[in-house]
């Protein structure tokens, strides 16, 4: 894969770091302001009119008319207002039809994202008052288990024997940027914008998406509360509060390691972790423990 570019630079009080376009924090605020939802439509326009090319018989349609989203939409879940949230809620206003959208950056998480998915669809159901609620996920990595090879994945709501849809049927979309990105298709273009590998797009459709993302990046970057928050987050990241799971199996660091092995036990790595801890409390050191595993597992 070709190195990714940022969209630029943001000065921390811990030194520099680089921001891409699916960025958590720059996604939201960037689409938190009214005036930057026509490219959030946009974006989820062009990826729903190539599934549309593929899958003629869809119910799904584009975003039509007047919308209204909300960043980081909050589902209370208890009484005592414990809540999930998700990246985006999408309303079409005339129709009253929802889109939440998630961009997701990791394809492994805690839980994993077809247990995410699913809790997601069911709040969204739960909170949509009878109207159509759909869950669109563009996936920056690859995850099998919901995409099974595919590029588009849509799970709605069918009778087994008869494959005809649930009245009003909802449903769960997850979008491969990653294989749209090989693609010589509008999409592709789209595709390989937010995976941060074309800058500087040439339809006038990603163009919109790209000059509305610069400009945004341009107020991110000097906005005093988003330095704060980003400082503290790589505070915690760094000291291996936040992402220790993946770099602790990767890396076999000594004080990430028993973390990152029991993530990789419920990601079905539990022969490999069993063997790996074995092998370190039997004197070796994590690198030599994993040099081994991996000869056995080419062996």
């Amino acid at each position: 894969m070709p190195p990714k570019i940022p969209l630029g630079y943001i000065e921390l009080e811990n030194g520099t770091k680089e921001i891409y376009a699916m960025n958590d924090l720059f996604l939201n605020f960037t689409f938190e302001k009214e005036e930057n939802w026509e490219a959030l439509r946009l974006i989820i326009n062009i990826l729903l009119e190539e599934y549309c090319k593929r899958t003629p018989q869809t119910q799904i349609t584009p975003i039509q008319g007047k919308i209204h989203i909300e960043t980081q939409y909050k589902f209370y879940i208890n009484t005592q207002n414990t809540t999930r949230n998700q990246d985006f809620k999408l309303t079409e206003l005339e129709t009253e039809q929802i889109k939440y959208v998630e961009f997701q950056n990791r394809a492994i998480t805690k839980p994993p994202i077809t247990l995410r998915a699913i809790d997601y669809f069911v709040l969204g159901l739960g909170q949509s008052q009878n109207k159509i609620a759909h869950q669109i996920w563009l996936l920056a990595n690859d995850v099998d288990t919901v995409l099974q090879g595919e590029t588009f994945t849509n799970y709605i709501l069918k009778d087994e024997a008869t494959h005809k849809l649930y009245p009003a049927s909802s449903g769960i979309m997850f979008i491969s940027l990653t294989q749209l990105s090989k693609e010589n298709t509008l999409a592709g273009e789209l595709a390989l914008f937010l995976l941060n590998q074309l800058p500087n797009p040439q339809s006038n459709k990603v163009k919109q998406i790209a000059q509305a993302f610069n400009t945004s990046f341009k107020m991110f970057k000097d906005d005093k509360e988003v330095k704060n928050t980003m400082t503290i987050a790589d505070k915690y990241r760094n000291e291996g509060w936040v992402e220790g799971e993946e770099a602790g199996h990767e890396k076999g660091l000594e004080k990430g390691l028993e973390k990152g092995l029991k993530e990789g036990l419920k990601e079905g790595l539990a022969v490999g972790a069993r063997k790996m801890l074995e092998l370190i409390k039997n004197g070796l050191s994590p690198d030599e423990a994993l040099q081994i595993i991996n000869e056995e597992q080419t062996a």
